[in-house]
This record gives C-alpha cells, structure tokens and sequence, in this order.
C-alpha cells in the first residue's frame, strides 16, 4: 500500500482535538502518526488531551515532547465543567486562540452511532470556532434533526476533509461538499514495519500464542469469542490478552472483559496472560507481530496487526470496522 504522507495544510500553528485519551491505544496512535505529519512539515502543534501528562509519558517513548503544547480539551458535561474552572484551566484559553487551524480527528470523529459527537465536536472549538479546520477520519451523515444542525455549524468554516474509508469521500461528495480525499488512517503507519521485520526478537522469544480483546461495545461477542478462545487453548495456544483501553468507564475498561473470558473458559494455568501495550511498545509490537492470529472488537487492534501481516479475525461492533475491513482488502 502506498503511503500518502503529506497532509496539504498550509497553516503553520495547527491545534489537534478529538483525541480523548482516555489510555485508548487507537486513538493515540492515530494522534502519534498524524503529530509525525506535521513535525516533518514544520508545523507549530498544540494537542488539546483528557490527561496532557499521561499522554506526554506515552509519547515521549516515540518522538521529542519538548515542542509540542499540551492544553486540557474542553469540557463536555456539568461537573467536568466545574472542575475545569477551579483548576485554573480557563487561562489555556489563550493558547486556543493563538493557533491558525484546527485538526478535528480519530476513529468515526462523527457519527450517530455515538450519542454525543456531533455536539462534542463543536464543543472541543469552543475557544477557535472562528478558526478554519479539518476534520479526518470516519464521517457518516447524520439523521437527527439537531446533530444535521450541529454537522451543518462543522462544516461551516472547514477547509477539507481526509477521510480513512472510501465511503465517506462517496457520501460526503454527495451530500454536496467536495473538498474531501482518501487519506489512510494513520495508526495503521505508526510503528515501522520494516523495524519489526527486521528484528530478532522474535527468533529468541517464539511460542505459540494468539492475541485477543474485547470491549463493551462488542459485548454481544463474547458467546463466539469464548468458543474461538476454547477451540485454541485446546490446540496448545497460549492466550494473550490486550486490554486496549484502560479507562475506569465501562466502555474503555477492556480488563474486565479478560476476566470474563478467563471465568468463561475457565482456563487458570500460565497460558491465559496480560500483553501491555503500555510499559513497552516495542516489545508489544514484536509480540503482535509473531501472533497465529488477533482476535478482535477493537478496529486499531486490527489495523496495527494487518499493517504486521497478522491474521485477524474481527467481531465488528460497528460500522467503521466493515469499512476499514474494504479499505485494506482494496488497497
């Protein structure tokens, strides 16, 4: 697959939202790749983050920190708000109102498949809604009366779209806005190939093992991802589980679908284990690599193992996978 790797943004201070970091590896590896993006171009970057100094320790393990900005994203409900205000974070507001655009970004970025996006979207500009924009990744058009109102506002002052799926460039084309292109997700780029392929790791540590997660999203699964679990276990399979994200919500605590896998198939020996994805990429990513097989809900799972040259088996919790799934069988 040809890699495009010029983002036509001529602005020179680009602030990046979106990314919620809430310890989800997709969303950070998109973020880490695009940062890549713009640091090749020169460009001034501002990262608005849920937590700026965790995403700053996860970061620096890969690039130089030391001229990137990091702001607190701006808050979505009441007592977020609150706590916002008394931590003095208002007084960020003027590094919002420095920069000269606007990336909106990660996964579906708006969709009614999640209840509050479009209005978040719009949310996270508060202090630069008068700045020009650009929104990558996954769009779909929306149905509802007010988010066709919030995406209309969106769309009001944003310069092009770069969308990971060719859907998205067909849908929005139609809609009536033309300025939109195919631009690859850029997760699926964020760790060299090349280095894994060639690395020897992987000769020294080999074992038979496949890799798996779920999330809550995806949580109809489970029945299917037990018996795949059980099936392999049987054939002398060590299992490794990836808790993708790690936040203390139910829809980003990944850990606790592990448990219920293990409960399930009641495996208890050493072959039912943990891979961080955390304490050491590198060697998170050489594991992935030597996997027989992923086994996943979470779409940015299934991209870095495809990117690897893993089999991947996918339970799609929503359309964004399907869509993926085309882009990489097509490209």
């Amino acid at each position: 697959m040809k890699i495009n790797n010029k983002l036509n943004i001529p602005e020179k201070h680009i602030l990046i939202v979106g990314n919620r970091s809430y310890k989800n590896l997709g969303d950070e590896l998109i973020l880490l790749w695009t940062v890549k993006l713009l640091s090749e171009q020169w460009k001034k970057i501002t990262i608005a983050a849920y937590d700026p100094e965790r995403l700053k320790k996860f970061f620096s393990q890969f690039i130089d920190i030391s001229k990137i900005t990091f702001v607190t994203e701006i808050p979505k409900g009441f007592r977020s708000w609150w706590k916002y205000i008394i931590t003095g974070k208002l007084k960020e507001w003027k590094i919002y109102r420095k920069v000269d655009a606007i990336i909106i970004g990660w996964w579906e970025i708006i969709t009614e498949e999640n209840k509050h996006s479009y209005r978040y979207r719009l949310v996270s500009l508060l202090p630069c809604l008068r700045k020009p924009r650009y929104l990558m990744w996954g769009i779909q058009l929306p149905k509802k009366f007010f988010n066709r109102l919030f995406f209309k506002m969106i769309l009001k002052r944003t310069k092009y779209i770069f969308a990971r799926d060719h859907e998205t460039v067909h849908d929005m084309k139609t809609y009536w806005y033309q300025n939109v292109k195919f631009f690859m997700d850029t997760s699926f780029f964020a760790y060299p190939r090349k280095k894994i392929l060639n690395s020897k790791f992987w000769i020294l540590n080999w074992k038979k093992y496949i890799v798996i997660n779920l999330n809550k999203n995806a949580e109809k699964f489970l029945p299917e991802i037990i018996q795949d679990v059980k099936k392999l276990y049987n054939q002398w399979y060590e299992i490794l589980y990836v808790p993708v994200a790690k936040g203390r919500n139910e829809h980003y605590d990944d850990i606790r679908y592990m448990h219920k896998i293990q409960k399930k198939t009641e495996i208890k020996d050493q072959r039912f284990n943990i891979l961080d994805r955390e304490e050491d990429f590198e060697i998170f990513v050489k594991t992935l690599a030597q996997a027989h097989m992923v086994i996943s809900s979470r779409l940015h799972l299934f991209l870095i193992a495809s990117f690897l040259g893993v089999p991947t088996k996918v339970y799609p919790y929503q359309k964004k996978i399907l869509k993926m799934q085309k882009v990489i069988e097509k490209d």
